[in-house]
């Protein structure tokens, strides 16, 4: 009787190199590291009730921009806006009439994710990161002068 075929020996696997542009530089690092230390302040200062009013302009900026996400998609798909609510402690709302429901919904964290991203890639060029923080001066700016009457 003849014997099987056997396979060839198969050898030690080699690890396949990382390709070049996947390997962060110093610099992004860096970003990479004031990114996660900022996230843990902010979600510090957005929970602990006493400190929570001293980011109340950036949280106004945060929903305001989810906001603007929903407002954004309901007119793309036909909707009518009815009223928009921002409150720095609650969140904020937008009623809307037609449009797509599902789409609609998801497009304030979606949206904002995005939008989030665009501000972090900002950061890698100093032309870009220039105009970015004119934006992000004006989003900050901007609730206090609707809310003046109030403060």
């Amino acid at each position: 009787m003849a014997t099987p075929p056997v396979a060839p020996p198969i050898g030690t696997p080699t690890p396949t190199p990382v390709p070049e542009g996947l390997v962060p530089t110093n610099e992004q690092v860096v970003v990479i590291y004031v990114i996660l230390a900022m996230s843990v302040i902010i979600f510090g200062f957005w929970n602990v009730p006493v400190v929570r009013n001293i980011i109340n302009p950036l949280k106004l900026f945060t929903i305001g921009l989810h906001e603007f996400c929903h407002i954004v998609a309901a007119v793309l798909t036909g909707g009518r806006i009815l009223r928009i609510t921002i409150d720095p402690h609650i969140g904020g709302a937008t009623i809307v009439e037609g449009g797509r429901p599902t789409f609609i919904l998801a497009s304030g964290y979606i949206g904002s994710g995005l939008l989030g991203g665009l501000f972090v890639l900002a950061g890698y060029s100093t032309l870009v990161a220039k105009v970015m923080s004119f934006v992000l001066g004006i989003g900050l700016i901007m609730p206090l002068a609707l809310v003046r009457d109030k403060l």
